[in-house]
């Protein structure tokens, strides 16, 4: 698929080819897809029905290969946004292959009718041909064979329709499982695909596919365990997860033991006890019970019988449990079949089937440990702790009261093998038991190992008893009736005896010279017996002893020679006696045993809770452990794959824009080279397109070029062509116009013949059509008075019909009419009825509606009387709020202008000091009796003398008249008068400067002076540094040498006034005739 073409039309393009049948064409196109560059970044909502087409498609064209890539590489992109689409494509895949299958039957069926032979048919009614690997592929002789086989035509029908979409449909369900296996979002269709591919297997007899689909399951399990680290992956410590795996194994387990494969589901019994070992909860009971139920069944077809009878003893103990709890009559049935099945397997195992033989012959150390560890195996597979034993087998039965419950054959049976001796009628009372055993289903296969175990009970009991016998006595006590072939009893009596001592179990010679059968003993053996133990270290295996043997009164000759001395011991001196004082410490124990039992049971129980504690401690503990690890790997794998997808988006990305660089310029070189192809084939020219300086536009420009030359050489061609044209044109028609003329009276003339001709067959024809007309005329002329008739009596009839129709209609229209003016006036009644009903509703409802308003009126009034209360309180607090404020404004203004006005006075008291100190006139000493400087009485009467303000609303300004000196002092110079700061400005704020005449102004002084001159750098005229002229009376001031310009005139600016009184800036007027502002 070229990259720029979009994915949605795909599926377009395939259905044209499928249009003009071309699957194959649409199945490629539709492959192109994944590999384009668009199909990651394409949404699944497209996606997805591409992806079923393609299926589709390949199911049809039983592509499976192809199949199973696309689906690989579509979980790849919808795994980790939408799991559910695929489950959805995996769910469509396996229903139309499963269709294709059905409809190859249903055409074998039509093709050769119904199945009819039972051999090919199965339980299911479904034909199963002879192939015993789908897998298999067919080689040239498997073909040859199939050409001249003697297969009937439904056996070839079969093989040529139904096989491939067999094979199909098992590898669509192999690529199912590979593409859902160890993902935990998709384990849940994981296990319904299993299910559905056993049912597969157990519906078509699929032995060989059954075998490879258990060995998948394990394969997929056990890679499950490998990778559990990874996101997603199967976790069977999850309680649902593992059982829905032992779900799966248990149907698996189903399907192998109906498909007879044992070793299989042997294979499959151990994967589920290492499920259930795995569990943290036990399994369901019912699931247990179908478990030794199909155990039953393979350890039966494996001859098995010990394990057998544990199975079918596990079996009765879960049905016993469900029948107390239910209490059910249908289980009560159930468990008395199931305790006969029960007693006749524990019956049926065979004696000597422990670990030593019954003649006490230990095995090989090495046939020992592995003896020991298979039947340790088998023993955990059901669940025991340790391997049964056919005495402990019939010992758990009876304590299940199962005697009770089973027949009096069966209870008879167990009397004469377990209880009875009677070695020479043992046979011939057991006969009857086993031949009605033998005629039922269930219990058949038993008769012939109870028939061992019977032959092995009667050389134990014969062993007893006789030292020697007749081979010919021991066949007839061994025949099991009288129609027994004596020489075949022989020979099984010969094959047992021979077996048996091979075993071990039986320690016998047959001596075929005298004819008889000798029971050996060995003396000095580890356990010297004739007939060993079956099942236990006892050396007759609940065989009645008649007497002891030589061997055990040889074995147990010191054993009862010290009981014997101890009797007597103990008749003659009791105190001296091991049993009385074996006695006295027993009973010494037992008091110590009453008075420490409070204790002990006190510490184990206490020892029992701490054990609990640890347990419980150490569970959480590790749960918490297995927690935390499990985050932490799910932090680092989402991690990983955090950093390994920015990784793949990076290379992506970078891949990307290397190939689109390479297509770019691929494709400017391939329209470079086509250009100059079409340019060498249009011109002839040869471009050479190596040259990087050759491009695109110099190509076009010299196509251009070559262009312009050509038009202009066709131009030059056609204007000769033309003219020579016109002149032959000019020619022809001098030439044609004679024989135009000629050529029309020709035209004439054939014209006129055809006329001719056409006019005489016109007439002709006429005449023929109207003499035929006559004719058919003078044939009807002869009928008309028939049809006058006819159609006279049709008419009539007609009319009497629509006036009868008429009649008819008209009563039915008076009836429909009365009919519907009643309908109408009933209607128009029920009309009014409902009317008036609702009328009546309406005038209820208007009332309700009247009184909730009227009620909600009054609730309105209330709250609106409510709230103009709470305005009318919140205004009356917002008032005497308002009143506070300002009382309270009122009062820091108050406060605000006495601290203003002690400000104005302390200033104007430091200006004052200030002219005094600069005039150099010393304060004069204040008069007895004054009020002191700063106090009340003095502020008072500074305020009394004060001047009125100014009608401009200025501050006032003091008269500060000069003090005069005393007599006694010598005259002071006289400086030039220094005219006050204003109050509000900023350079008046600070202490008095008192400043040497000549100095420079500071900053401050002449900021304030540039503010009193309008913004001027140059001093005010009346500044206090200018230089003034001495006044009369006094010194001149002292002028710097440096000091340019001339003394500035008496009465200038800045002179003092006449008299020397000091005038205050207030009582001058300022520059411009206006009075200064402060």
């Amino acid at each position: 698929m070229s990259p720029f073409t979009k994915v949605e039309g795909v599926s377009r393009r395939a259905d044209e080819l499928l249009s003009v049948n071309q699957p194959l064409a649409a199945l490629s196109s539709m492959s192109e897809v994944f590999s384009s560059k668009r199909f990651r970044t394409t949404p699944l909502s497209t996606l997805e029905p591409i992806l079923i087409k393609f299926l589709g498609l390949c199911v049809d064209l039983r592509k499976g290969r192809t199949a199973k890539e696309g689906l690989h590489m579509y979980k790849n992109v919808a795994q980790n946004t939408s799991v559910a689409s695929v489950e959805v494509v995996v769910q469509k895949f396996l229903d139309q292959s499963r269709a294709k299958l059905t409809e190859a039957l249903a055409k074998v069926d039509e093709l050769e009718g119904p199945a009819v032979d039972k051999t090919t048919v199965d339980a299911d009614g479904i034909v199963t041909a002879d192939v015993e690997d789908l897998e298999a592929s067919e080689t040239p002789e498997s073909i040859l064979l199939s050409t001249v086989s003697e297969e009937k035509s439904r056996d070839r029908t079969y093989r040529t329709l139904v096989t491939p979409w067999l094979r199909f449909l098992w590898e669509s369900y192999r690529t199912a499982l590979d593409i859902l296996r160890n993902n935990a979002r998709l384990e849940v269709l994981y296990q319904t695909v299993s299910h559905d591919a056993f049912a597969f297997c157990l519906a078509h007899q699929r032995k060989t596919e059954f075998r490879r689909l258990s060995e998948t399951l394990r394969s997929h399990l056990t890679s499950s365990q490998k990778y559990s680290h990874q996101s997603h992956s199967i976790n069977l410590n999850d309680s649902d997860t593992l059982q829905r795996h032992l779900d799966t194994r248990f149907q698996q387990l189903s399907t192998a033991v109906d498909l007879e494969l044992w070793q299989e589901g042997f294979r499959t019994a151990e994967d589920i006890h290492t499920l259930v070992g795995m569990s943290k909860r036990a399994p369901k009971a019912s699931m247990m019970a179908t478990f030794y139920d199909k155990m039953v069944k393979v350890f039966g077809v494996g001859q098995n019988y010990l394990f057998h009878a544990a199975a079918y003893g596990k079996l009765y103990s879960l049905h016993a449990q469900k029948q107390a709890v239910s209490g059910e009559k249908a289980e009560d049935a159930e468990l008395e079949k199931l305790s006969s099945l029960v007693l006749l397997s524990a019956l049926a195992v065979p004696l000597g089937s422990g670990l030593l033989g019954e003649g006490g012959k230990r095995r090989d150390s090495g046939d020992e440990g592995e003896a020991k560890g298979k039947l340790g195996r088998l023993a955990a597979l059901l669940g025991l702790a340790s391997a049964p034993t056919r005495a402990g087998l019939i010992n758990d039965a009876l304590n299940r009261q199962v005697l009770k419950r089973v027949s009096p054959e069966l209870r008879e049976l167990y009397t004469i093998l377990e209880v009875d001796f009677h070695p020479l009628s043992i046979t011939s009372k057991i006969q009857p038991i086993l031949a009605s055993l033998a005629q039922r289903p269930e219990t058949a296969r038993y008769v012939e190992p109870l028939q061992d175990v019977v032959l092995a009970r009667l050389f134990q009991q014969l062993a007893q008893v006789y030292q020697s016998l007749k081979i010919e006595r021991v066949v007839r006590l061994a025949s099991f009736g009288p129609t027994e072939d004596a020489e075949s009893t022989r020979r099984r009596v010969e094959r047992f005896v021979t077996e048996a001592c091979r075993r071990g179990d039986l320690d016998v010679t047959i001596d075929h010279a005298t004819g008889a059968i000798r029971f050996d003993e060995d003396l000095f053996g580890s356990d010297a017996t004739p007939v060993a133990s079956s099942s236990s270290s006892s050396s007759y295996d609940s065989v009645t002893a008649l007497q002891p043997s030589a061997s055990t009164l040889l074995r147990t000759h010191l054993t009862r020679l010290a009981s014997t001395l101890y009797a007597t011991l103990d008749i003659v001196s009791p105190s001296n006696s091991p049993i009385a004082s074996a006695l006295a410490s027993r009973a010494l124990a037992f008091s110590n045993l009453d008075s420490h039992l409070s204790e002990e049971r006190d510490e184990l129980v206490a020892r029992t809770q701490i054990i609990k504690r640890r347990k419980e401690l150490a569970d959480e503990q590790s749960a918490r452990k297995a927690q935390e690890d499990a985050h932490e790997r799910t932090v680092k794998a989402a991690l990983k794959a955090e950093q390994d997808a920015k990784k793949a988006k990076d290379d992506l990305q970078k891949r990307e824009i290397a190939k689109m660089q390479r297509e770019l310029a691929a494709q400017k070189k391939a329209e470079t080279d086509k250009l100059a192809a079409e340019l060498a084939a249009r011109t002839g020219l040869s471009i050479d397109t190596a040259d990087p300086e050759m491009g695109k536009e110099q190509i076009m420009l010299l196509s251009v070029q070559h262009i312009e030359k050509e038009k202009k050489d066709l131009a030059a061609k056609l204007s000769g062509v033309a003219k020579r044209i016109d002149h032959l044109e000019r020619a022809y028609r001098k030439e044609e116009i004679p024989l135009l003329k000629l050529d029309y009276e020709q035209q004439q003339k054939r014209d006129r013949e055809a006329f001719v001709s056409g006019q005489a067959s016109r007439v002709e024809q006429a005449r023929k059509q109207h003499a035929e007309d006559l004719a058919i005329k003078a044939r009807l002329v002869h009928i008309m008075p028939d049809y006058r008739d006819f159609r006279s009596r049709v008419e009539k009839d007609s009319r009497a019909e629509f006036e009868h129709k008429a009649e008819v209609n008209a009563e039915q229209l008076a009836e429909a009419k009365q009919a519907r003016r009643a309908e109408f006036k009933a209607r128009r009644e029920q009309a009014e009825a409902h009317r008036r009903q609702e009328e009546a509703e309406e005038e209820a409802r208007r009332v309700q509606e009247e009184e909730e308003q009227r009620a909600a009126a009054e609730a309105n009034a209330a709250e609106e009387a409510e709230k103009a209360a709470i305005e009318a309180r919140q205004a009356a607090l917002a008032e005497a709020a308002n009143a506070a404020a300002s009382a309270e404004r009122a009062k820091r203004a108050a406060e605000r202008q006495a601290d203003l006005d002690k400000i104005a006075m302390q200033r104007a008291r430091e200006e004052e000091a200030l002219a005094r100190r600069q005039n150099g006139i010393k304060p004069p000493a204040a008069p007895i009796g004054a009020p002191a400087v700063g106090s009340a009485a003095w502020r008072a009467a500074r305020e009394s003398q004060a001047p009125p303000p100014a009608a401009s609303g200025e501050r006032p300004r003091f008269a500060l008249q000069p003090r005069t000196a005393s007599a006694e002092a010598p005259p002071a110079p006289v400086a030039a008068p220094v005219r006050p700061t204003p109050v509000a400005a900023p350079a008046a704020r600070g202490p008095p400067t008192v400043v040497a005449p000549g100095a420079k102004p500071s900053w401050r002084e002449r900021e304030a002076a540039r503010a009193v001159n309008g913004g001027a750098d140059t001093p005010p005229s009346d500044g206090a540094r200018t230089p003034q002229p001495p006044q009369e009376g006094a010194r001149q001031a002292y002028r710097p040498p440096g000091a340019g310009g001339p003394p500035p005139p008496a009465g200038g600016p800045g002179a003092p006034p006449p008299g020397g009184a000091y005038r205050p800036p207030t009582a001058r007027p300022a520059e411009g005739g206006e009075r200064s502002r402060w």
